[in-house]
């Protein structure tokens, strides 16, 4: 609806300046803009004058047809047709000064796009640099006798292949809160994996109000995480590094074998039996381990993953215990996984369910 609204008032604003072309040219009723500018103008700067709300409008129109059609580049149109109308809007002031408002919103929406823009330029380069540093090739899973029987069963549950990817990208949608009694956000994420070395990437936008996008940001790399938070892509609220973020992002990678279980058979892993539905694991990589229980139901598939994890409580890390669970099972791309999760935790003072998670795919690259 939002962009419905916007798209009209640009196309309006572009119709308006094209009252200046009409009227220094002489081409239909007399208008308030006729001779009102602040310097005198001759005949030819007039119609000079006119030809400029011309180019102005026209582009104006144009630019609300790209903003309709999703177009991305819209804004850098924008930002050079801004200068014009906004210097012609000052030539006839104050009969003009009216057209600023909606410059001034223009501009705000630019901003919030070149911002966008360049926040996923910032995801893509980290992806590249992550994707530099692993393995460009699926191998084959190694021996799996040392595992419990439990992971080999499960590996046999979700229809997995005998090679380990060495990239998967799953999409994602849901929604998330960041206190109990908060209320909920819906979010649209992708995320991608590498195997060897472990990593990841997620990009997500959530939506935290009406026309307030939140751009969030989880990455762990080389056994390090990192998380960035910013409203409107604009400004940073959280850069959250630390041994306390290298756990939790590698607690995350290790629930979400869920989406890509081949990869448990991993040196980094080390596999315990605990009882006939549990296994604990034991993940290090590059001077950060972590620890984590996965439970399996009757069919062999991961019904939760817990862990004690660290967490930011009212400005302050500490261990809670950490738990994820496994709503559903669907087969996507000829593996069956968990498509849908609740991710909670369990609190003293009771348990505080902060994300519902829906896969809608998972691609795969075994070359």
């Amino acid at each position: 609806m939002v962009r419905i609204v916007f798209g009209v008032l640009l196309f309006g604003h572009g119709l308006i300046h094209l009252i200046g072309f009409i009227s220094e040219w002489n081409l239909g009723l007399p208008s308030f803009l006729k001779g009102n500018t602040l310097i005198s103008l001759s005949e030819s700067a007039a119609r000079l004058a006119g030809i400029m709300w011309l180019v102005a409008g026209s582009l104006w129109l144009v630019i609300s047809i790209l903003y309709f059609l999703g177009k991305d580049y819209f804004w850098k149109i924008a930002v050079i047709n801004l200068v014009i109308s906004q210097l012609l809007i000052i030539a006839y002031w104050p009969y003009a000064e009216f057209g600023t408002i909606m410059n001034v919103i223009t501009l705000a929406v630019v901003m919030v796009n070149i911002a966008r823009t360049n926040f996923e330029r910032r995801i893509s380069r980290e992806w590249s640099g992550l994707v530099a540093s692993a393995r460009k090739t699926a191998v084959k899973q190694k021996e799996n006798s040392h595992l419990p029987p439990l992971i080999n069963n499960w590996l046999l549950a979700t229809k997995g292949t005998q090679m380990i990817p060495s990239r998967v990208i799953v999409t994602q949608q849901g929604s998330m809160r960041s206190k109990p009694a908060g209320p909920w956000m819906s979010f649209n994420a992708t995320q991608h994996y590498t195997v060897d070395p472990p990593g990841f990437i997620w990009s997500s936008q959530i939506e935290a109000a009406h026309m307030i996008t939140i751009a969030g940001r989880d990455k762990f790399e080389d056994g390090k995480g990192n998380m960035i938070i910013k409203p409107l892509y604009l400004y940073k609220i959280a850069d959250t590094s630390g041994p306390e973020m290298d756990q939790g992002t590698m607690l995350r990678f290790m629930g979400e074998l869920i989406w890509f279980p081949e990869a448990a058979t991993m040196d980094y892993f080390r596999w315990e039996k605990i009882n006939s539905t549990s296994a604990a694991v034991t993940m290090t990589f590059n001077g950060t381990t972590a620890k984590g229980v996965f439970t399996f139901d009757d069919n062999g598939l991961v019904k939760s993953f817990s862990a004690e994890r660290f967490g930011n409580f009212d400005g302050q890390f500490r261990k809670e215990m950490w738990e994820v669970r496994v709503i559903e099972h669907r087969e996507i791309n000829g593996h069956l996984i968990g498509n849908k999760c609740e991710v909670t935790w369990n609190l003293k003072e009771g348990d505080f369910t902060w994300l519902k998670l829906e896969v809608n795919d998972v691609s795969y690259e075994f070359k």
